[in-house]
């Protein structure tokens, strides 16, 4: 009977936690209050918060960090699980999945992107830029999936940009096998340059154009066989 009650203290404080943060109360990037809070706010004991908290880290939803607390990483447990089917796809189906949603984004990036979108696309190209002056593979990588992100982003649509949010670790996969820190360029010609161009401009078929390109860059790269 006392297991029952303790497993029922542990579900009761997960759901309580959980809404918090899917209603954020707690939104992503947040720390949330420590044991001995949530403890007293919850009426449950330190050990049931301890095993709810542990049972939403497994699930993807709050990151324990050493020294520093626990912080909320997602709000969407759907999310979460594609997050981590991806992670596990072959580099392969992930590029023929952005084969589609790259034109898409950009497209859509050129329509309705706002001045701090684009801002927000232009620094992370800096980034971009500033990394491959250095020669610096991390942060030309963590750069480089940023832009993508930020450009789907700007489409408007919701759906397109928390599944790019999602492609995250795949894309950073994706970069770092395809070596682009050692074929990208500043140059003008480079893809990633002309779609801020064409974003910046509002021009839809020149976006359109330069996601192809950029796409087509890291299949070159990457060899792989996207025709089957």
């Amino acid at each position: 009977m006392r297991t029952v009650r303790r497993v029922s203290l542990v579900e009761t404080a997960t759901d309580e936690i959980r809404e918090q943060i899917l209603t954020g109360i707690w939104p992503v990037g947040s720390r949330i209050p420590p044991e001995s809070a949530l403890s007293e706010t919850l009426q449950v004991s330190r050990a049931s918060v301890r095993e709810a908290i542990r049972a939403l880290v497994h699930a993807g939803l709050l990151e324990t960090r050493q020294g520093d607390g626990t912080f909320v990483v997602s709000d969407d447990d759907s999310a979460v699980a594609l997050r981590r089917r991806l992670e596990r796809a072959e580099l392969t189906h992930v590029t023929q999945v952005r084969q589609g949603l790259d034109v898409i984004a950009a497209r859509q990036a050129a329509r309705h992107r706002t001045d701090a979108q684009l801002a927000a696309i232009e620094a992370a190209l800096a980034r971009r830029r500033a990394a491959l002056a250095a020669h610096e593979d991390e942060a030309f990588t963590a750069a480089d999936a940023d832009f993508h992100v930020l450009v789907a982003e700007a489409s408007a649509n919701p759906v397109l940009a928390d599944i790019y949010r999602s492609l995250s670790t795949a894309l950073r996969a994706e970069l770092r096998r395809a070596a682009c820190l050692d074929t990208a360029t500043a140059a003008p010609t480079d893809p990633h340059h002309l779609l801020v161009e064409a974003i910046r401009e509002r021009d839809q078929a020149a976006a359109v154009d330069a996601a192809v390109k950029l796409l087509a860059g890291h299949v070159r790269d990457l060899a792989l066989p996207l025709d089957d």
